[in-house]
């Protein structure tokens, strides 16, 4: 196949740079998708679980009051502000704070503010899978991911124009390409 030469030039110069760039993101998704794939590695690890009592100021319980409790139990370190979720019944307030490899609960008293605080770190490698799922992460993560997702998009279609190019090897790619198809193929109808 002919490939005009200012196009091929152009791939080849997307592709250096974009592997450039895909070298630190490639290595972490490949590195956390082995480790997603065989829990069992980190069986043995235990959470460190923090279990801590304080008094929230009677002021703040109020539903009024609520965003200032929040501001007040994150200045405090009794929160991270990552992934908030309040529930608010009669007699408690609950509110869960969810993160890439943790997790914080608190239980506060709406009458006398007594609290609870559970702390849950399940370590780095629960971290970094958090990561690679874009679990708890935040938008600016889930910007990585997506563009993580795009480079190696135009890394592999930059890779493959200039594989086309390459007349020897037409038959390998081709015959891979086939078999790529054919294993996903046989693996959708069989799921």
């Amino acid at each position: 196949m002919r490939i005009n030469k200012s196009f091929l030039a152009l791939s080849r110069l997307i592709h250096v740079y974009v592997s450039m760039a895909l070298l630190t993101l490639m290595i972490f998704f490949s590195v956390t998708g082995v480790t997603l794939n065989h829990p069992e590695w980190f069986a043995e690890h235990q959470a460190d679980v923090l279990e801590a009592d304080f008094v929230a100021p009677t002021e703040l319980l109020t539903s009024k009051n609520q965003g200032n409790l929040l501001n007040f139990l994150i200045k405090e370190n009794h929160l991270n502000g990552n992934r908030l979720s309040i529930e608010r019944e009669e007699e408690e307030l609950f509110i869960t704070d969810k993160g890439p490899g943790a997790y914080l609960s608190l239980t506060i008293d709406l009458h006398s503010g007594e609290a609870y605080k559970e702390a849950i770190d399940y370590g780095y490698w629960a971290l970094f899978n958090d990561l690679h799922k874009g679990r708890n992460s935040g938008d600016f993560w889930g910007f990585i991911i997506d563009l993580s997702a795009v480079l190696m998009i135009v890394f592999s279609l930059s890779g493959f124009v200039l594989a086309l190019a390459q007349r020897r090897i037409n038959r390998t790619m081709a015959v891979s390409v086939m078999s790529s198809l054919f294993v996903i193929s046989i693996y959708f109808i069989g799921v």
